[in-house]
């Protein structure tokens, strides 16, 4: 049973609309095909009234019928619009609803629905820009990832650079150290060899002395 449904005026260019008993009569044809029940969602091409988009849920199936050229992302957002605006708006009547008895009531909500998607490029702009935003937040995302990263990274370079000056100062301190000793030694050695020097001088110098006298009184 159709509880409710909308026909968009004809606009003067091209031929007249569908009636709404021909749409009927197409929705009448969708049910008994049992595509519903294998397809929550889909769209069939028909020849005489177009593309034929459909929605269901347990409870209701929302159906559009859109030109072929209607992009069919679009047409599925405009079930999906017309689910919560109608829900929303007339839900609590569906159940004790006529056939077509919330056709007019539900008027002004499917009108304000097409008049908004009616304009396929402001609907594609839309979802492009949307697209596009989600492209942005996750190049943002990327980057923050890689900020986190680098200062994870910057972090362990600053804790190696604290490690090596440590290791530095250290080596530095030891240096000096074994500078110090070496001086040390050296200076010892050179004390060593210049008193050995002079003992070796002496043993020389002495015997020398002590015999030129000895000639001298002889």
């Amino acid at each position: 049973m159709c509880v409710a449904d909308y026909v968009v005026p004809a606009s003067g260019e091209g031929p007249p609309p569908p009636t709404g008993d021909v749409y009927a009569a197409k929705l009448r044809k969708v049910l008994d095909s049992g595509r519903v029940g294998e397809h929550a969602r889909l769209t069939i091409t028909d020849a005489a009234v177009g593309s034929i988009h459909y929605d269901a849920d347990p409870s209701l199936l929302y159906l559009a019928v859109t030109t072929p050229a209607y992009p069919q992302r679009a047409a599925f957002k405009l079930l999906a619009a017309s689910r919560e605006a109608f829900e929303g708006a007339h839900g609590d009547a569906v159940g004790g609803a006529k056939e077509r008895g919330l056709s007019r009531p539900a008027r002004s909500v499917f009108r304000g629905i097409v008049d908004r998607y009616g304009a396929v490029a402001q609907v594609d702009r839309v979802a492009a820009v949307g697209v596009q935003v989600a492209e942005v937040q996750a190049v943002m995302a990327s980057n923050i990832q890689s900020v986190l990263r680098n200062a994870e990274n910057l972090d362990t370079l600053l804790d190696r650079s604290d490690a090596m000056r440590g290791e530095a100062n250290v080596f530095q301190r030891s240096s000096v150290a074994v500078k110090k000793n070496m001086w040390w030694r050296n200076t010892r050695l050179t004390v060593v060899v210049v008193i050995l020097l002079v003992v070796l001088a002496a043993v020389i110098v002495v015997p020398l002395v002590t015999r030129g006298r000895g000639g001298g009184k002889a």
